[in-house]
């Protein structure tokens, strides 16, 4: 019962949203940027708390937010780990311990709505609050990214006011806002009323058209060298969104990996990322 209720809970939330187009577009709108915008996962189990607990630094207050960052202290060099939808530090576990192995000292931390983080709703603009609170405060050397993480560091560092670290690795990214959201529309089989409110819905709180909202765009801006790496069989995001980041990113290196999907977890992979930010 409860699979198939999982199953037919995205027709119901759509048919939902789509008879509230027919009243109110603008609420219709709101109601499918929250369900666009809400993780259903990405919360510490008990099986976590033994990698992450000694771990914690004190937690920051940012405007409602009360983010819970992280740090393995090492040598002087520092890295900023920056995770993905759904997910917690803990996705990091054997890069962490990689990293240790080559003395860096790590930060990193949990996204608003995941982990020890709290907040409802993940959505890049608010990443990037975060991220950029983080960066002020820990002022990196390095920054990783993975998925919406790695989006959320190319479209930080594409701003001229952010702090900006010496190298980037971006790890299995989505390209397109408007690819991602026509994923969505399919999922939800929302109508094309529901769209265009969403659309207009981006343009009034965000101040930014969904065709203009994409990585490869935000990459055209950095000058920072850059290691992006994606998986030629990724079920999540496809690989030629990394591709086109790197066709227009000045500075950057491509990987396409093979049988690691999208979370790219893989000793080889980690290898390389070390190579990169040694050199």
């Amino acid at each position: 019962m409860n699979k198939l209720f999982m199953k037919t809970l995205p027709k119901i939330l759509g048919n939902y949203v789509n008879t509230l187009a027919l009243v109110s577009p603008q609420a219709a709108a709101k109601k499918a940027f929250k369900i666009f915008s809400k993780p259903r996962r990405g919360r510490i189990g008990p099986h976590h708390e033994d990698f992450l607990k000694p771990n914690l630094e004190p937690a920051l207050q940012i405007d409602e937010l009360r983010i819970q960052p992280y740090k393995w202290s090492g040598g002087e060099k520092t890295i900023l780990l920056v995770h993905g939808w759904e997910s917690h530090t803990h996705r990091w576990k054997e890069m962490i311990v990689r990293l240790k192995s080559e003395n860096y000292t790590i930060i990193a931390f949990d996204a608003p709505a995941h982990g020890y983080s709290t907040g409802k709703y993940l959505y890049v603009p608010i990443y990037d609050q975060v991220l950029t609170a983080i960066l002020d405060k820990y002022q990196p050397d390095y920054m990783i990214g993975h998925s919406i993480g790695g989006m959320t560091v190319l479209f930080n560092q594409s701003q001229k006011s952010t702090f900006k670290p010496k190298k980037l690795v971006v790890l299995g990214a989505p390209d397109r806002l408007e690819s991602i959201l026509t994923d969505y529309q399919k999922i939800l089989n929302l109508s094309d009323r529901v769209m265009n409110a969403l659309e207009n819905y981006f343009l009034k709180r965000f101040n930014f058209k969904t065709t203009d909202f994409s990585s490869s765009v935000f990459a055209k801006n950095i000058e920072t060298p850059a290691l992006i790496i994606h998986d030629k069989d990724d079920t999540i995001t496809p690989a030629s969104g990394s591709k086109s980041i790197h066709a227009t990113y000045k500075n950057s290196e491509y990987i396409e990996t093979k049988g690691l999907n999208h979370s790219l977890y893989d000793t080889k992979v980690n290898d390389q990322i070390v190579d990169f930010l040694k050199r």
